[in-house]
């Protein structure tokens, strides 16, 4: 933007029409969002989608290339810019997320490489990695810089939050701060951090009428597979596998999704199929394994935790007399053999989220079940970390963090946007910590 308005003074006229800019980038196709009728834009924001040209490998940018999607608000190029990136596909893509709602910023919403759109026609699996990641988004924020010149923030929720501290540490000359929500860094394959996580966290009558609940849900495993196959279709790897896979991982996504508000809703065990298999879908059903989740999202998933992301484990002793299968082996689920697991990816992050980097804040809540794998992060003025008291994975944010410490995240962060302090500042309830919307519930 700076270049621009040089030449604006020098008498070149004033800057091209932001639609103009992108156009002009190398590489990028831009078209600006029309909302529809029943959309109703934000005062001051236009809306573009954009297509980023990418080398399938970074390393080797003979080997071709694939068109990595991302969407646009844009409200004035001399405002921040916070990049979201939520670890899968597109989204947040026509709304604020809380940074850019703080800093009343310019958002920019990246999906992962090869999830949804973002993809070559036949991908090679063993480049969606953390390095060719950032090396897309490198590519993009370099591509920016003459558009906003202003600062950047990046953030993301979960896996999201994760790649947004992949990206601090791996190219800090990007970005100017992360603000990172409910983000695990899993440093094996298993993660054994997690064992007792589900004994750890939530109440107890509701554990107990959970897992019983997921036991009666197994006893009636035909009436289960049959509700989930007007749902979707399971070719990969099957309808009987996709209900136990959602089974066994209920007691776990409730405490992710849904939180303790929610134990009252908890059907007892006597309740008809219908009202037990409804409690399974809106807690995290089947049809997250079936095939068109698993082609968008899941199966990318599945491949980068056996690569090098992680997963953990967790005890299931009070099901396994009624398993067919073993909840540990994914095979089933992955796009191609699996591959050697490497950790030094999240190993090195953990390592360097424990010096203190500056510029980080880290919201994460108490009863996330994935709160075993949150990073160890030394505070002082620069790097802030809060625990939601009770939060779960999808409701834990900056508005839940109590007054004098949301006031302070919010001044420290307007300080890297270099924006003035605010004296108060009324947030309302619009959680990060989740993850793509139609995201299976194993996701983080």
């Amino acid at each position: 933007m700076k270049r621009l308005l040089l030449l604006a003074a020098i008498g070149c006229g004033p800057p091209p029409d932001i639609a103009e800019q992108l156009a002009d980038l190398p590489g990028v196709t831009v078209t600006e969002w029309a909302p529809p009728a029943d959309f109703k834009p934000l005062e001051g924001y236009r809306y573009f989608d954009l297509y980023f040209t990418q080398p399938i490998d970074h390393d080797h940018p003979e080997a071709g290339t694939f068109e990595q999607y991302a969407t646009l608000m844009h409200k004035d190029a001399d405002a921040p810019l916070v990049v979201y990136t939520s670890g899968y596909g597109a989204s947040w893509k026509r709304k604020l997320t809380e940074p850019a709602t703080l800093l009343e910023a310019n958002q920019l919403s990246i999906e992962y490489r090869f999830y949804a759109t973002s993809r070559p026609v036949a991908p090679d699996w063993s480049l969606l990695t953390v390095h060719q990641n950032a090396e897309d988004e490198h590519h993009i924020y370099e591509l920016l810089e003459d558009v906003y010149d202003g600062p950047k923030i990046q953030t993301g929720g979960s896996k999201g939050g994760e790649n947004s501290l992949f990206h601090r540490m791996l190219h800090p000359e990007d970005i100017d701060a992360v603000v990172a929500y409910v983000a695990p860094v899993i440093t094996d394959f298993p993660d054994l951090r997690y064992a007792t996580v589900l004994d750890d966290i939530g109440l107890v009558d509701c554990r107990a009428a959970l897992r019983a609940l997921q036991r009666e849900m197994l006893v009636r495993r035909a009436a289960m597979e049959a509700r989930a196959m007007a749902d979707a279709q399971y070719s990969i790897p099957g309808v009987a596998h996709a209900v136990e896979t959602a089974v066994v991982e209920l007691e776990f996504s409730f405490w992710m999704t849904r939180g303790e508000k929610a134990c009252a809703m908890v059907p007892a065990t006597t309740a008809s199929d219908d009202d037990l298999y409804k409690f399974l879908v809106d807690t995290g059903g089947p049809a997250a394994y079936g095939d068109a989740d698993l082609l968008e999202y899941g199966q990318q998933y599945i491949w980068q935790d056996h690569l090098e992301l992680g997963y953990p484990i967790w005890q299931h002793a009070h099901l396994d007399d009624l398993l067919m299968y073993s909840y540990e082996d994914w095979s089933a689920y992955l796009p191609a053999p699996r591959p050697a697991y490497d950790p030094a990816a999240p190993r090195g992050l953990a390592a360097w989220l424990a010096t203190g980097p500056d510029h980080v804040i880290f919201v994460g809540g108490e009863w996330d079940p994935w709160s075993p794998g949150y990073p160890a992060i030394p505070t002082d003025a620069q790097t802030l970390v809060y625990t939601v008291p009770h939060g779960s994975h999808w409701s834990s944010g900056i508005y839940s963090v109590a007054g004098d410490q949301q006031l302070t995240a919010i001044n420290t962060l307007r300080s890297w946007a270099h924006l003035p302090p605010v004296a108060a500042m009324h947030l309302s309830p619009a959680p990060m910590g989740a993850r793509a919307p139609d995201a299976t519930t194993m996701m983080r």
